[in-house]
């Protein structure tokens, strides 16, 4: 089996069915539909039973709620495919080559992760934007994984999250790779788990995945203290491992991406009440040092706005920048 999609399902029972339906419709057959029942409180629970009876391709696990991470392990505990998948169940494939233009690639190339891109579908304007693509592809079939990675990293083109690329299972197994638990912006860390162990990077600029954007009750619309709790957990793991990189050039990249993920940080906190906000505050003010390590222009803008108007007012005003920007 080449491919094990992964979906956690939790409170979306009105896309559920798009979802599922993206995946079955694809003219690429050889693949299993993990669907993660995390407890929903919904008819998720019955649909995915109801599909499961249609297609022996479908498996379900129905599991106490966990979260976003723990269904995703759960799911990659049970996959059995050479390659894994994820999707969430409220965004769906907009197209049904999507399994057949992934398993051409890894074909010809035996690529441990393949890079796709994404159409995001905003929810409030009804606005479809393709925000991933343009991968200089020249570069990347070159198959110097070094220069891959340079150019991911630096130009700002490596995944921001788990559902743009697929990756090879036996790598993820080989390091034990999972979802961290408990937090949220739980991607950063499998992103760079995946993409610092990987031999060979390939991809392909179709941006087939539909992502729904400013959909109400979306995990990734709202923001709290578990966000600024996992890109504490990011740093705290990646500063010690970049430390020990021999490789100058890698290193200075993934410092500077990881500068990145800190100024993130910024306008979660702003988006917070003040009582939140206190509590992220001494966990932002731990880190305020990996600003030197990054070139990009926003977080040289951060490292200088910071010191120019203190955290707090940065963090509110960088709030209301990104609200404004990010209809």
């Amino acid at each position: 089996m080449v491919f094990s999609i992964i979906v956690p399902v939790y409170n979306v029972e009105e896309y559920l069915n798009e979802c599922i339906k993206s995946v079955l419709n694809q003219t690429f057959t050889d693949f299993e539909l993990i669907l993660v029942d995390d407890g929903s409180p919904d008819s998720c629970p019955q649909m995915c039973d109801d599909w499961a009876g249609k297609d022996n391709r479908i498996k379900v696990i129905h599991k106490k709620n966990g979260g976003l991470s723990d269904a995703r392990n759960a799911g990659m505990d049970l996959a059995s495919g050479d390659y894994i998948l994820f999707l969430d169940s409220d965004d769906f494939y907009n197209s049904k080559e999507t399994l057949k233009t992934l398993f051409d690639k890894i074909h010809n190339k035996n690529a441990d992760v393949v890079i796709f891109g994404c159409t995001d579908w905003n929810m409030q304007t009804d606005q479809k934007i393709v925000s991933r693509t343009g991968y200089d592809l020249a570069l990347i079939e070159k198959g110097n994984n070094r220069n891959t990675l340079h150019y991911l990293l630096s130009q700002k083109m490596i995944p921001g999250g788990s559902t743009i690329f697929c990756a090879k299972r036996a790598l993820i197994e080989e390091n034990a790779i999972r979802f961290k638990l408990g937090i949220q912006d739980e991607d950063y860390d499998y992103v760079l788990s995946v993409f610092s162990h990987c031999k060979q990077i390939s991809a392909v600029d179709n941006p087939f995945y539909t992502y729904r954007k400013g959909r109400e009750s979306s995990i990734t619309g709202s923001f709290n203290l578990k966000m600024i709790n996992g890109i504490d957990y990011t740093i705290d793991k990646w500063l010690p491992i970049c430390d020990k990189m021999s490789d100058e050039m890698l290193k200075k990249d993934f410092l500077n991406y990881i500068a990145f993920i800190y100024t993130t940080g910024f306008v979660v906190m702003g988006n917070m009440d003040r009582q939140d906000r206190k509590k992220a505050m001494p966990i932002m003010k731990k880190h305020k040092n990996i600003l030197k390590f990054g070139y990009w222009k926003k977080t040289r803008i951060t490292k200088s706005a910071t010191k120019m108007l203190g955290m707090n007012l940065f963090s509110i005003l960088s709030a209301i920048y990104f609200d404004k920007t990010h209809i």
